[in-house]
């Protein structure tokens, strides 16, 4: 069952498409677990509508024109996010509707980096130039190395289950880790573990080995 859910802030501005493209995913990827935060965007898109009828003609000009332009410099695929999320948890593949469009549906075919014998991570392309989005895959039983955030961090596990110091996550779990915070993933002993992550700066790994392999790592996979 899922306990950590996006706040307010997260739920409303997702609702409103104002949300950067690699955080609306990762709301998206929660939605597709969790019925009652799915529930709130569709009442907060309908709460939207009423209010917008009710706008006076004089600002109703004005917001329209600013919606417009807004709409204008959007990325052609940031409203998918929204469209299809509502219905994502009617659809047959176990991962999020639009995790699979951004993957197509294949993620054997991704350019996996591993860390180590039981972590491996993907970059993907969401179009957001300040934010690093990554598929993580933690082997069963296996660990993320100890590692500093030295920036914000958003989190949804999206197959099996990890551990920190703090908690166990579940399927659908949405953690938001700050900067400063030290943790070490751990994944259950039964099940791989699959997560969706966005980073506004990159991790630092507390163990100077990891740490010099991380460059290392950057650049093959530029290379390719």
């Amino acid at each position: 069952m899922t306990k950590y859910h996006p706040d307010t802030r997260f739920i409303s501005d997702f609702a409103a498409g104002s949300l950067p493209l690699s955080q609306a995913l990762c709301v998206s990827a929660h939605l597709h677990y969790c019925d009652d935060c799915k529930q709130k965007v569709e009442q907060l898109t309908d709460l939207g509508s009423v209010l917008f009828d009710k706008i006076s003609p004089m600002n109703l000009e004005q917001d329209f024109s600013s919606l417009m332009q807004r709409i204008d410099s959007m990325p052609e695929n940031n409203a998918q996010f929204n469209s299809e999320v509502i219905t994502a948890s009617t659809k047959s593949s176990p991962l999020p509707a639009a995790l699979n469009k951004l993957t197509n549906n294949d993620l054997d075919s991704l350019n996996w980096q591993g860390i180590g014998k039981n972590f491996r991570y993907s970059e993907l392309n969401t179009g957001d130039s300040i934010r690093e989005t990554s598929l993580i895959n933690i082997k069963a039983g296996g660990n993320v190395p100890r590692h500093l955030h030295k920036g914000d961090e958003i989190t949804v596990v999206l197959k099996g289950s990890f551990s920190d110091q703090d908690d166990h996550y579940l399927a659908g779990d949405f953690i938001v880790r700050t900067s400063g915070e030290i943790h070490t993933p751990v994944a259950s002993q039964d099940e791989d573990c699959l997560c969706l992550s966005t980073l506004e700066e990159p991790i630092q790994m507390t163990n100077w080995f990891y740490r010099l392999l991380m460059p290392l790592f950057k650049q093959s996979a530029q290379a390719l």
